[in-house]
């Protein structure tokens, strides 16, 4: 990078980037520690896989449902109190699990968990190419990305301890790690007040040739991606291409998914005991995907390829996670959803610079939040469908082999994407520069 490139590029990661960072691991941890608190929860709450399966998908009902509106919440009232305000209701939700004495409450709690957080995602992917030249968003949407197995990496031998020690009111674990999380995040919300604003005219630790230099260059990626874009509302809708990416993002989402919410469980047969134990084991493949996260990213900014920096890691993650459920040693199977998080990080990493590509300032908002949308319909049907065949089966086997048929298919809608592109002769290419 040049001098100023450097220099401006670098404020918005440490003022932007990484704080969006930090919520969207409060974020990941509060609808995540349900498949901790399932060691003990289910059991006191007397709940079968598939209801346990049905909790994990109720978060997505509501998460599916507010997209859209929460996306104009965000255009209406700005950054700043968007951010905040979705913190702190996702915080008192989050909180409220406490309490759950049913499974209709906790089917009701999910959801309402869902709608709080709705929009938050593909909102940080937004706002990240509102601050981020092109040229550089790889890696930062990489950056926000990593929040995901950081959450698992630190926050599940975090969720395991705070389950497994005694705590001052005399608490069921599983509830104690509910109450202590969703205070923690409700904090989040008052720092997210202080920390954000609604657009880099904004930021006083920007200085005038600061936001010049990147009024420049988003300017001149605005141009690039209006003459690429494939249009707006309608046109959103006719574009094969936008639904494609869709379905590499569902087939991506669904297998994230799948190693999140079940994996605890999984990591049983591993002779784990404790949940701290089962917690430690749960993070090694979420390390993987941090490091796929990090390295592939960086590695499609240094070498402006993003298609390839897609597919590849696909068919790895694919393959690995077919391959795990063959050997009978423990060991030898969590090295292979380790090297398959590897791939499945690195492909979510760049993903997001493909459409980012071809959809412009006007188009980006509501694409973006579309192939979010759709995409995330992995996160609801995905652990549902493993709950039913597993309580069918009584095996993990199964579901896993479709879960990386998923991610085969994902690479394939990925290609036919990519065809779509300039040499498909019906859409704009995707531009990196």
């Amino acid at each position: 990078m040049s001098a100023p490139a450097d220099l401006v590029v670098n404020k918005i990661r440490r003022r932007i980037i990484l704080p969006f960072v930090l919520l969207l691991i409060v974020s990941s941890l509060d609808r995540a520690n349900l498949s901790f608190a399932a060691l003990q929860m289910n059991a006191e709450l007397g709940l079968t896989p598939s209801q346990y399966g049905l909790a994990v998908s109720a978060f997505f009902a509501g998460y599916l449902v507010f997209q859209f509106p929460s996306m104009y919440l965000l255009h209406r009232y700005g950054a700043r109190r968007w951010i905040a305000v979705s913190v702190l209701l996702w915080g008192l939700f989050a909180f409220s699990m406490t309490f759950v004495e049913d499974a209709m409450t906790l089917y009701a709690l999910r959801f309402l968990l869902g709608l709080a957080e709705a929009g938050f995602a593909p909102g940080v992917v937004y706002l990240c190419s509102r601050w981020m030249p092109k040229r550089f968003r790889a890696a930062a949407i990489g950056m926000t990305m990593l929040a995901v197995p950081l959450s698992v990496v630190l926050g599940g031998p975090f969720s395991g301890w705070l389950m497994s020690v005694d705590n001052p009111i005399g608490l069921a674990g599983w509830r104690w790690m509910f109450m202590a999380e969703g205070l923690m995040t409700i904090a989040f919300a008052v720092f997210a007040w202080r920390v954000f604003v609604d657009s880099p005219e904004q930021a006083r630790w920007l200085d005038d040739a600061d936001k010049e230099w990147l009024r420049q260059q988003i300017a001149r990626d605005d141009a690039e991606t209006s003459a690429a874009s494939i249009g707006s509302g309608a046109g959103i809708l006719r574009s094969t291409r936008l639904w494609a990416a869709a379905g590499v993002w569902f087939s991506l989402i669904a297998g994230a998914y799948a190693i999140l919410y079940w994996l605890p469980q999984v990591a049983r047969q591993f002779a784990a005991s404790s949940p701290f134990e089962i917690g430690v084991i749960s993070a090694v493949p979420w390390l993987g995907i941090g490091i796929g996260m990090y390295w592939n990213s960086k590695h499609s900014d240094r070498s402006n390829e993003r298609f390839l920096h897609v597919l590849l890691p696909l068919l790895l993650c694919s393959a690995c996670m077919a391959l795990a459920t063959v050997p009978a040693n423990g060991a030898v199977a969590l090295v292979l959803l380790f090297v398959a998080g590897l791939g499945l990080g690195g492909a979510q990493s760049v993903f997001w610079t493909i459409p980012t590509g071809f959809l412009d300032k006007d188009s980006a908002r509501h694409g973006i939040t579309m192939i979010n949308f759709f995409g995330n319909l992995g996160g609801l049907f995905g652990p549902y469908a493993i709950g039913v065949v597993r309580q069918s089966t009584g095996s993990f086997s199964v579901p896993i082999y479709a879960m990386a048929g998923m991610l085969l298919v994902g690479a394939l809608l990925l290609v036919w994407t990519q065809a779509r592109g300039p040499r498909g002769g019906n859409a704009a290419p995707v531009s990196t520069r």
